[in-house]
Order: C-alpha cells, then sequence, then structure tokens
C-alpha cells in the first residue's frame, strides 16, 4: 500500500492519534480493492476484527449499486441526488441517520432514470433540471448522464400548479420500456399531493417493469390491498405510505407527548400545523389537505394511543417561503394538582432535504428486501419511513426494532 494511499485516507476518516474509525469506514476501504492485510496494517486491527465488522453490517460481499428510478424531479429529489454525491467522500456523516445500512452506503444509490413533466426538467440531463427547484444546489453534482424523460400527466397538474409547474406539451415516453431500458430495480414515486392517478399509474408501470415500488405521497398504494396483493403475486416490494420528514411535525409532535405521557402529564388537547411555500404545500392545500390532515392526526394518536383531541397537518400556503416549513405545535395538558402545563413550539425546516435521510434508509432497506426475496407490502420498512404504514402506525422505537430485525432476516413476533 502507497503512502499516497494512506495520506488520502487518512484526510477522509480524519482520523486522530488513538486511529477510531466506523465500520462503514473498514468497509468503504475494503471496496476500493484493498486487501485484508492493508486494512490490517492501516487501521491496527486483526483479521478477526474485519470479519465482525463485516459479519454484523451481514456483508458477505461489497454490495453492488442500488439502481433506482425517479418519478417525480421536485425538491426531494434534488435533496437525494445532491445527498448521494455530498455524502460520498464519506468524511462527513452529518445528517444521516445510518451512514452504512446493511452494507450499503448512501452514495450506493444510483439514479438509473428520471421522469418529469416541467418542459423546464425534460430531456435535459438530470444534474441541470434539479437546479430548476427552489432547493439551492449545496452540493457540486457532475453530469449524471441520465435524461429527464417525459411522463405521462394525468392528474399531476391543477389549475392552480399549472403556471408553477409549467407541463411540456410532449408526447409521454413508454414507461415500462424506459424503466426496463435503463435496468432499474425500484421506482421511487416523488408525486405531488393529491395526483392519485398518476401515483397509481406509476405503481402499476412499476409492475409491468418488475421493479419495487416506493410510495411517498400520501395516495393509498401500500395500504390497498389490491396493490399489496398484485405485488405479492409479482415478487416484488411495495413500500408506503406518505413519506414521515427526519425532523418535522410529526415525530417531534410524537416525542414530546410521549415524554410528558412518561413524566405523568394527561394530554388535554393538542395541535401541530403547516405553513409551507413550494408546489407541494400548494397541492396539499388545493386537494389533499383533509387526507394528509387525517394521516398525520391518526399516526400521532395511534402511535401514542390517545384519545385527547389532536390536530395535524397543512394550514396554508405562502408562496415567498418556497421550500421552507414552519410548524406550529401546541399542547395543553394537566401536572401535578390537575396544574396546567402549555407547551407552544415552532420549527422551521426545509422541506426537500428534511426527508432525505429517510429515504436513503428506506431505499437501501428496500434492496435487502429485494435481496431477501420479500414481496407485497413490506410493514417494517414503511412503519419505519412512513406516516401511513399497511398495519397501522406503531411506535417509533418498535418501528427501528422491527426494521432491524427485517434486515436481520428475524421474524418480528
Amino acid at each position: 500500500m502507497s503512502v499516497t494511499h494512506n495520506l488520502f485516507f487518512l484526510s477522509i476518516f480524519n482520523f486522530n492519534v488513538a486511529k477510531k474509525f466506523r465500520d462503514d469506514e473498514v468497509l468503504r476501504y475494503l471496496e476500493l480493492n484493498h486487501t485484508y492485510d492493508d486494512a490490517m496494517e492501516f487501521f491496527e486491527i486483526s483479521r478477526m476484527t474485519i470479519s465482525r465488522i463485516k459479519k454484523r453490517n451481514k456483508v458477505k460481499h461489497m454490495p453492488e449499486k442500488i439502481k433506482v428510478a425517479i418519478v417525480g424531479v421536485g425538491n426531494a429529489a434534488s435533496a437525494l441526488i445532491q445527498g448521494i454525491e455530498y455524502y460520498k467522500s464519506r468524511s462527513n456523516n452529518v445528517g444521516l441517520l445510518h451512514p452504512t445500512f446493511a452494507g450499503y452506503h448512501i452514495s450506493d444509490i444510483e439514479i438509473v432514470s428520471a421522469i418529469d413533466i416541467s418542459i423546464k426538467k425534460v430531456e435535459k440531463d438530470l444534474s441541470e433540471a434539479i437546479s430548476e427547484n427552489d432547493l439551492e444546489l449545496i452540493a457540486k453534482v457532475p453530469r449524471l448522464n441520465v435524461k429527464v424523460q417525459m411522463g405521462n400527466i394525468l392528474d399531476g397538474v391543477i389549475d392552480q400548479t399549472r403556471k408553477l409547474i409549467a407541463p411540456a406539451k410532449i408526447d409521454s415516453v413508454n414507461i415500462v420500456n424506459e424503466l426496463k431500458m435503463s435496468g432499474a430495480e425500484i421506482v421511487l414515486c416523488l408525486l405531488p399531493s393529491g395526483a392519485d392517478k398518476a401515483v397509481k399509474f406509476y405503481a402499476e408501470q412499476s409492475l409491468q417493469a418488475e421493479c419495487a415500488f416506493i410510495n411517498t405521497t400520501p395516495s393509498p398504494i401500500a395500504v390497498d390491498k389490491n396493490f399489496a396483493r398484485k405485488f405479492h403475486d409479482a415478487g416484488l416490494p411495495l413500500i408506503g405510505d406518505d413519506l414521515q420528514d427526519q425532523f418535522g411535525a410529526t415525530i417531534v409532535h410524537k416525542q414530546i407527548l410521549r415524554q410528558m405521557i412518561d413524566q405523568g402529564v394527561e394530554i388535554k388537547e393538542s395541535y401541530a400545523l403547516d405553513v409551507g411555500g413550494g408546489a407541494e404545500s400548494l397541492n396539499t392545500i388545493h386537494r389533499s389537505r383533509g387526507i394528509k390532515r387525517e394521516i398525520k392526526s391518526k399516526s400521532v394518536k395511534s402511535s401514542l394511543n390517545l384519545k385527547a383531541p389532536i390536530v395535524a397537518g397543512t394550514s396554508d400556503y405562502v408562496p415567498h417561503m418556497k421550500n421552507s416549513r414552519n410548524s406550529m405545535l401546541w399542547i395543553v395538558g394537566n401536572g401535578f394538582l390537575g396544574s396546567e402545563i402549555v407547551l407552544d413550539l415552532k420549527i422551521q425546516t426545509k422541506d426537500g432535504p428534511n426527508g432525505g435521510a429517510i429515504l436513503a434508509d428506506v431505499i437501501r432497506a428496500t434492496k435487502i428486501a429485494l435481496h431477501q426475496g420479500s414481496s407485497g407490502a413490506i410493514d417494517e420498512i414503511s412503519s419505519y419511513g412512513f406516516k401511513n404504514p399497511p398495519k397501522g402506525t406503531i411506535s417509533i422505537e418498535t418501528a427501528q426494532k422491527n426494521l432491524a430485525n427485517f434486515v436481520l432476516g428475524i421474524k418480528n413476533q
């Protein structure tokens, strides 16, 4: 092993004198065609330690790329694509829930196909198309050689979003052929809320192309027994519905309520209301506010078994906020001697990046499901990353445990 290699990895992994390292650093090092002997010398560890690292990460060999087709090249897609590039050096894992997930790094995700309907994005390279979104470019994304293809509009555009989206007036490509030709194994649906016909259409196209399907929208796909049966019969995983943010109103609401309950506080009433900009908020306001509010409210109440009145959802659209979102939480409870406790909290987030870490885990978990031959609606993955999973919302701790067991091949009781 050359001195140049040593200096290169020292700069990437930022080792101190004690040579502290993470499992993913050893796995990445081995992936770059270094031998066990190289790793033993560089990390100052034994062959047994390397074997244990691979065993606890369930790595029998270095993973191949996870080939993903994206439907909807909006802010969420931009965040994911930038994240793949941003974390590629592995020198900074801030913001990731799991730098390595069952042996897969976020940079093992490869976008092989992209579908959109906007004239601002169609027929451009994906690296250029993402610059048309509200989300600023944080990472320098090289040319990806993935041309954005024209999709089927169906109900993807309403009068209120037509000017913002600017749909192209050209024919759609054959979606099944596009998915097959690209080599995609997973279709990631990032369409706007309320586009039920379009989401169902792409779920069907995914089936025909023999791809797993991840539905990040509130449209009922994974919870739909008919779709679940179709994906089961096809031997393909189905994941959804309604992606949960890494640190948004829903998860914060649940955690604070849980802590108050654990501290003996009786919850009397609560709400969590969002105000945001961008096409997603505009769509939610005009055609899916009701279903989003129902899903969010149910997600909070059912995971904590609460009977108190709770309302959660988007309340307004503010154009100049663009990709930003403000969430207002209000909780009223009674403590010792019935004394009133009131919590009034505001959270400010960026919509696109707030789902990136969850998406990275969900995509890698879906790859594991494909490897295992799991099919139909996969509740272990859906409960971990979505607000409306097939079997209903469970506690965060239980969802994390169930996903870990699923990856390890352990059947949950």
